[in-house]
């Protein structure tokens, strides 16, 4: 199809054309320029001319009013449909809002690999989305969820286009008893037969997902008895697989029969699943801790609360104050009649007193936060709600976590949780209990393993 317009071209005296953006079937869409307030539009232009069907204009009008009564941040906002007639053509066009990001059929293209986590974060995002349609009045099934209609941008946000499958879609799925909408690989069987329902769209969105995890379109994956065989060709976690398999039945009763519910699943993972994961398979949190873990598939947060006056910290205010009574008199006269060697002998004694009362303050009042995500990680220790100290580190760069036990030369035992990131250890919850530190490292060590 010929190139309707030329950049440097005004349309309907509002939209400057700037550059083509890409071509369909029977459509293309332009970068313009919106006149009345300089701000660039997406704008999709389609010739009578060349149209060999006229369901095809049918379907660009159907775009039209839906996205007319759309409003939701993951949809391109509508902003105008008109037609223009010239000697030999009309032209339809549709302007909507411009959207930066790459597709996630370009992305894949390109040799991006997305990790579990970000496939998780996708999957929530555009389940969101669908949600939305599917409880307006009347709903909207989008019917054509596929990598080239996710657009994925750097911060990770998701948007979901191509409302009405006007382009190489229709073209391509044509057949001789009448037309249906979708995208072979990506259809579940009820639309070959022209239906669709709530669970169509999430069908194809578990085919998508397939594609991100696999690199292969999921018509060239093996097939049993109509279901896509993808479990020996992906690294998830088991309740994952499991959701994606409940999405990709065959039989439209067998899936998630709405949005809503299919992401309660995912984030939740409801025991109507048999999820069988590393996460699920976790220990239970020791009875009477008061550690607070929060985590889904994308992050996990776990708030370390004042140990308290525990047996070891009394013993330590103990010793702290017999320590300071000894150590204060000594540097007092130091100040006032020693001379400064005396000082200096002094010192290392009066900063050992000063880290024992602030020990002894992080044990009452102390708290430590530890974030991680599928990017980065973070731990923070504060007194009250004023931070002392923290860091941050890469989430890819952790090889190992684990239970840390270091035996001073005096025989003294200090036991930890660490974190390996590279060669550095950070570590931190000395004052916790061992079973509280062996079911937290437990915990972050699943959660990484499902990132991976």
């Amino acid at each position: 199809m010929e190139n309707l317009h030329s950049p440097g071209k005004v349309v309907g005296e509002r939209y400057r054309i700037v550059a083509p953006l890409g071509e369909g079937g029977f459509s293309t869409t332009y970068e313009a320029e919106d006149l009345t307030n300089y701000q660039r539009v997406a704008f999709k232009a389609l010739s009578l001319r060349y149209l060999e069907d006229w369901k095809v204009l049918e379907l660009f009008e159907r775009e039209a009013k839906i996205l007319a009564n759309l409003n939701h941040p993951g949809i391109p906002k509508y902003i105008d449909y008109f037609h223009e007639d010239t000697e030999s053509d009309r032209h339809f066009y549709l302007v909507q809002e411009i959207v930066s990001g790459t597709s996630l059929a370009d992305l894949i293209a390109s040799g991006w690999h997305a990790t579990a986590a970000e496939v998780k974060d996708i999957a929530t995002q555009v389940l969101e989305i669908l949600d939305y349609l599917h409880r307006l009045n009347p709903p909207v099934i989008h019917r054509d969820i596929k990598p080239k209609n996710i657009i994925r941008q750097s911060d990770g946000k998701i948007f979901l286009v191509d409302f009405g499958a006007v382009q190489d879609v229709y073209r391509n799925t044509m057949t001789a008893g009448g037309t249906f909408v979708g995208t072979f690989g990506y259809m579940p069987p009820e639309q070959y037969r022209g239906q669709a329902y709530f669970s169509s769209d999430l069908y194809s969105l578990g085919a998508t997902l397939i594609f991100l995890l696999t690199h292969r379109s999921p018509a060239d994956l093996p097939q049993k008895r109509l279901k896509i065989s993808f479990r020996q060709r992906v690294q998830i976690a088991p309740y994952f697989a499991d959701w994606l398999e409940k999405m990709l039945e065959p039989t439209a009763e067998d899936r998630f029969q709405t949005a809503k519910e299919a992401l309660k699943a995912l984030n939740e993972r409801p025991n109507n699943l048999s999820f069988i994961s590393s996460l699920s398979l976790s220990r239970q949190k020791p009875a009477g801790s008061k550690i607070k873990l929060r985590k889904n598939s994308r992050f996990l947060v776990a708030e370390i609360p004042p140990s308290g006056f525990t047996l070891e910290v009394i013993g330590l205010t103990f010793f702290a104050v017999f320590w300071n009574a000894i150590i204060l008199p000594f540097f007092l006269g130091a100040i006032f009649h020693g001379g400064s060697f005396f000082i200096l002998f002094i010192l290392p004694h009066v900063c050992i007193g000063l880290w024992l009362i602030g020990r002894i303050l992080f044990a009452i009042a102390g708290k430590i936060r530890l974030e991680i995500d599928s990017q980065k990680f973070s731990l923070q220790w504060s007194i009250g709600s004023r931070p002392i100290y923290s860091f941050k580190g890469s989430t890819a760069a952790i090889s190992k976590v684990e239970v840390d036990t270091q035996v001073s030369s005096k025989g003294r035992k200090t036991i930890t949780c660490a974190i390996w990131e590279g060669i550095r250890q950070h570590k931190f919850g000395s004052m916790m209990k061992l079973v509280e530190k062996e079911w937290l490292v437990e915990e972050i060590s699943s959660f990484l393993k499902s990132l991976r």
